[in-house]
């Protein structure tokens, strides 16, 4: 087992989730607990939140399934696609899915439904411009009345996704707006025929903050939840309003081994760094085979010791070295911090995503299932 792992503040969750729905009220908020939870464990995440949030919702069947198992009893939506020889399982396990086919899926979906005499919730999918999943605004009103028809589909939601709400000035996301206020405009009449009243939602965290008319019914969180922000002009602009938000994740290791260096010796694969000087540097048991990118190389930087130790030579799969030169206080067997603080500094997800050129939704998303995970209240490390 590695030395070290994940801290998960369950505090932090539940301080986000209450302040992200104080924000969006009166509509209602859901949280997104797909990808093992962005990283942060998918079951623990859901126990933390399940009681603040109108529903969670995960991308694939899988995953609800686990939540289910887990002892989640809240309503669970899967955004992702539902093969249908799963479909009697997704009954079974009493979550809601995604529909946007109104022809051979959406008769195997009333199909598996009749089988167990039951209906199934679905939540119609309207793509407005991301251009992965969706009816096509043209064809949802009529896709919809055909749903309609099928005693054993219950239409319990309507939404679409935004491509570029994470911008003050998008009018792309005016565009996504309009497009699925005028398919909303064309079903409410159809719905209230029938007195049925769908959730109806679009906004993901950068929308609920930045543009409060996508709001709607309800808001899915998923970055903002983790206490990562969906761009840097959504953290400048929602600090400005107050909105405060707290990371949930840390992660923590120790110093297993150091080495004097002379002056001009290698150091590391590929020999990509040469000592400009007498160095001294320690090894981190992690590596790209942990989550630490590659692309960390000889740019990124850990904290130990209260200070920040820069990444020496190439991040190995298993271990990535660091110069101690100027931390005289590092010895073996002192933590290390990867993400998160140690007395005055500190290094974040959005640290790591800039050494690394992406995003902090890739750089927790894709720290390994595997890693342990600990409670931050418990001593852990």
């Amino acid at each position: 087992m590695p030395i070290g792992g994940l801290s998960i503040s369950a505090d932090a969750l539940c301080a986000n989730a209450e302040a992200l729905r104080a924000m969006v009220a009166p509509a209602r908020a859901a949280f997104v607990v797909k990808s093992n939870a962005y990283g942060h464990g998918l079951v623990e995440t859901a126990l933390a939140v399940e009681g603040l949030a109108k529903r969670l919702c995960v991308f694939d069947l899988a995953e609800a399934i686990a939540l289910r198992d887990g002892g989640i009893t809240a309503p669970v939506l899967v955004l992702g696609p539902v093969p249908i020889q799963a479909l009697d399982d997704a009954i079974g396990a009493k979550v809601e899915i995604a529909l946007w086919d109104h022809r051979e899926y959406a008769m195997a979906v009333a199909s598996a439904a009749r089988k167990r005499a039951t209906r199934i919730p679905v939540h119609v999918k309207i793509d407005t411009g991301v251009r992965r999943f969706g009816l096509r605004v043209e064809d949802a009103p009529d896709a919809i009345e055909e749903y309609l028809k099928r005693p054993e589909i219950e239409i319990a939601g309507i939404f679409s996704h935004l491509a570029a709400a994470e911008e003050l000035d998008s009018p792309f996301t005016t565009t996504q707006n309009e497009r699925f206020a005028r398919v909303l405009a064309q079903v409410r009449p159809l719905f209230a025929q029938r007195e049925i009243d769908p959730i109806e939602h679009i906004a993901a965290s950068a929308a609920g903050m930045l543009w409060p008319e996508t709001r709607l019914d309800m808001v899915r969180f998923g970055i903002a939840l983790y206490g990562l922000w969906p761009s840097p002009l959504t953290r400048e602009a929602m600090e400005g309003a107050g909105l405060a938000l707290r990371p949930a994740l840390s992660f923590h290791s120790t110093l297993v081994a150091e080495r004097s260096v002379r002056a001009g010796d290698p150091i590391g694969y590929g020999c990509t760094l040469h000592a400009p000087h007498e160095m001294r540097v320690g090894v981190v048991p992690f590596g790209y085979a942990d989550g630490v990118p590659r692309a960390l190389s000889n740019r990124g930087a850990f904290v130990v010791a209260g200070a920040r130790a820069p990444i020496a030579g190439r991040v190995c799969m298993n271990a990535t070295l660091i110069d101690l030169t100027a931390v005289p206080a590092a010895r073996t067997g002192s933590r290390v911090t990867l993400i998160g603080r140690d007395g005055d500094a500190e290094v974040t997800a959005d640290d790591w995503a800039a050494w690394a050129e992406t995003i902090n939704y890739e750089i927790v998303a894709r720290l390994p299932g595997e890693l342990p995970r600990f409670d931050a209240t418990l001593e852990s490390i």
